[in-house]
């Protein structure tokens, strides 16, 4: 196996269906690393039956926390952070009011207090279930929110003055350029334009990581975002050439875990994201995660 690419799984604690897939491919070995989200009303029973399964593991599976801003209710207490739900409580975060938020000179303080508030709850929620020891706290999100400026610096905040020792923060940084030289093929408009963004935002906080002592490493997983199917496999050699010419690991990204109609609540308001969720390229990415060769 090549110690450089981690096989990652995003998405844990979504629905019990999407969690049994997720936990088939940890069985058969084929996961490195799974992202749990804490907020949803499955955390609970997911985090139980991920416990349970541990021990049927051929190795140990790294856990990171998937912050979650997108969907579901906060862990927090409303009042505390009432410019980040609606009236029923909901989270009403979006990419576009963080953008305008992390620009906006008089809201931009007290949005980032509420975010650094909720990021410390949802961390809290997952070493009070024990989901993972304290002293490798990894860390991503749903959406990869956390890539915005005002966001990261939330992030640190919430960590600041805790005793947690910080393993692994996630740099979304798919490079397109590894795409075109391996002529793995075209992906759509939308997913170029999110690789734009966040590769935008990735070199400031390639700096951030390396003052703080923390690797650095790329993602394959936005480019093919929604359907990582079989051209990944012609990239694969340039982003090993790459994590070793540079000496960072890469995160393969899969979501492979499916949700079922019937497993949908009034959780679920977003109807792009429920698309997602309940999108047949999970099935294709479950597919692709299982029979890859890792060598």
């Amino acid at each position: 196996m090549n110690s450089l690419i981690d096989f990652h799984a995003d998405d844990y604690a979504l629905s019990q269906n999407s969690d049994d897939d997720i936990i088939n491919l940890c069985k058969e070995g084929k996961l490195d690393s799974i992202s749990i989200i804490p907020n949803l009303q499955v955390f609970e029973s997911s985090v139980l039956k991920l416990n349970e399964a541990k021990k049927h593991f051929p190795k140990k599976i790294k856990i990171s926390v998937h912050l979650n801003f997108m969907e579901g209710k906060p862990v927090s207490d409303c009042d505390l952070i009432r410019d980040l739900v609606d009236k029923k409580g909901f989270f009403c975060v979006s990419w576009g009011k963080l953008l305008i938020w992390n620009y906006n000179l008089f809201k931009r303080k007290k949005i980032k207090e509420q975010l650094a508030r909720e990021i410390s709850a949802q961390i809290e929620k997952c070493i009070k279930a024990e989901v993972f020891h304290i002293d490798c706290l990894r860390i991503d999100s749903h959406q990869h929110p956390h890539m915005i400026p005002l966001f990261r610096q939330a992030i640190f905040d919430a960590l600041k003055d805790k005793n947690y020792k910080i393993e692994y923060i996630r740099n979304t940084n798919d490079p397109i350029n590894f795409y075109k030289k391996s002529k793995s093929g075209k992906t759509n408009f939308s997913n170029i334009l999110k690789c734009l963004i966040l590769n935008h935002y990735s070199k400031r906080f390639s700096k951030i990581l390396k003052k703080n002592n923390l690797p650095d490493s790329y993602l394959c997983g936005v480019y093919y975002s929604g359907k990582m199917d079989e051209r990944i496999e012609n990239a694969l050699p340039i982003f090993n050439g790459e994590a070793k010419k540079h000496n960072r690991q890469f995160e393969l990204l899969f979501h492979p875990g499916t949700m079922l109609k019937e497993e949908l609540t009034q959780e679920f308001t977003k109807e792009g994201f429920v698309e997602f969720h309940l999108s047949k390229n999970r099935n294709i990415e479950y597919s692709m995660c299982k029979n890859m060769k890792r060598n």
